[in-house]
């Protein structure tokens, strides 16, 4: 669920081989819920695969893009993206501000 006070999003595609999905899911989890969780201006986050398990996408919910650089500069947390890079066989970062939350009505 976005949050209504999310202003920037950030979505990380990582394509994983399949000796490395099970580790790449875990410490993706593990960081959102230990470490980037406990940031300023962090709202949600969520760890999704495809049917396949080669792909790994992770979106986290943001108050700015502000916000969401400054967990870079967080050890833990840089050290945990560049383990996710490392692992898989591309990535790639996509970044939006939302325009419009669309609940359901019934």
């Amino acid at each position: 669920m976005i949050d209504l006070k999310t202003k920037f999003i950030a979505v990380s595609i990582y394509d994983v081989a399949p000796e490395n999905f099970a580790a790449v899911t875990k410490a993706a989890t593990l960081t959102i819920e230990r470490d980037v969780s406990a940031l300023i201006g962090f709202y949600e986050g969520v760890v999704m695969t495809d049917e396949a398990r080669t792909r790994v996408l992770i979106v986290t919910q943001w108050s700015s893009k502000h916000d969401w650089a400054q967990a870079f500069w967080e050890p833990r947390i840089g050290e945990a993206v560049a383990t996710f890079v490392t692992d898989a066989t591309a990535y790639d970062v996509q970044t939006f501000e939302p325009l419009a939350i669309v609940r359901a009505t019934g």
